[in-house]
């Protein structure tokens, strides 16, 4: 169900031109490319779980691509900067989506190319900061901080006014400080998804396939599919995320973890890995059939995870509070 914050840019952008570099207004941030695997044939449909006005939660039939996504979702509020879905989303889910073949491939070992191996980690990041509730969360963040910057941030920006503007300095600031704001989130926000050092750490993982059939019902999925421990550096870390009905990606830090998930049986796993996928679901969640709706039902978005966005805005109020003390108090 679309926000009011969503709906609003909604409106923002159907009074503009879109941004020239971005050639789809409808941004995908539960990809196409993943969602095919629970599509029935001959059909080409899956079964779309949300929680519709006046009925509860119940699912519906769709295609891969009118499912999970929001329109302008990754463009520049004003459409001035470039749009983060042409530049960095579409390079980035083509690329996963031929590394995600990997695990489907037959023998018993991953063959990974480093290429690859590193776009399916990027394609984990996103994964778990793409989300509109998390971009809604990361623009509050940005705007908080952008209203409270320090005297030489604002000296850094006010440094980039051209030669040949008229006006003074704040002329210049106040015309062009939104677009500088939205800039600076979207930059920061691919920084966040593209960071080298988590990335070295999931690239470090010892990555496994689990065949999970014959189960009792299919692996679902949802708009918050990446199940992780609370860090990913701790000794048991794990990240696991259902790749299709039947499959299931497991990346863990120590053999001792692998053992332990292969100590469960099938239908246990299946169990534990859709409790946490329907509990953890914001808007969303996918299945091949109808088969679970009333398991659907009582556990959709019973279990909502704080992200990092969540923390971040929590730390970031906290500096600015200190800066604010230390302004007020300089002894």
């Amino acid at each position: 169900m679309p926000t009011r914050n969503s709906e609003k840019r909604r409106l923002e952008h159907s009074s503009r031109p879109t941004a020239q570099n971005n050639p789809s207004h409808d941004h995908h941030f539960v990809p196409v490319f993943y969602l095919k695997n629970w599509i029935v044939e001959p059909e080409k449909r899956l079964v779309e779980f949300a929680d519709r006005n006046y009925v509860g939660v119940k699912g519906r039939w769709t295609g891969p691509k009118g499912t999970g996504y929001e329109k302008f979702l990754y463009d520049a509020k004003d459409g001035r900067s470039h749009s983060l879905e042409a530049t960095f989303f579409e390079p980035t889910d083509s690329l996963a989506a031929v590394a995600m073949a990997t695990f489907f491939s037959k023998g018993a070992d991953l063959d990974w190319k480093p290429r690859l191996r590193s776009a399916w980690t990027r394609f984990l990041m996103t994964m778990m900061m793409r989300h509109p509730e998390d971009l809604e969360t990361f623009r509050r963040t940005m705007q908080a901080d952008w209203m409270n910057l320090t005297d030489e941030m604002k000296q850094a920006y006010l440094s980039q006014k051209p030669g040949n503007f008229a006006g003074s300095a704040e002329e210049w600031w106040e015309s062009n400080r939104d677009e500088l704001m939205e800039t600076a989130t979207l930059r920061t926000l691919r920084g966040l998804m593209d960071n080298a050092n988590v990335g070295t750490v999931i690239n470090g993982m010892a990555w496994n396939t689990a065949i999970l059939e014959p189960a009792a019902v299919p692996l679902l999925t949802s708009d918050r599919p990446v199940l992780t421990t609370g860090s990913l550096t701790e000794e048991d870390a794990f990240i696991i995320m259902p790749l299709s009905p039947t499959r299931l990606f497991v990346a863990v830090r120590r053999e001792e973890t692998l053992a332990t998930i292969r100590g469960w049986s099938i239908d246990e796993l299946v169990q534990i890995v859709n409790d946490e996928v329907v509990a953890r679901a914001e808007r969303f969640v996918f299945a091949s059939d109808m088969s679970q709706e009333s398991f659907i039902r009582d556990r959709f978005g019973t279990r909502r995870v704080r992200t990092v966005f969540h923390d971040l805005e929590r730390l970031r109020a906290a500096d600015r509070a200190g800066i604010l003390r230390r302004k007020a108090d300089p002894k």
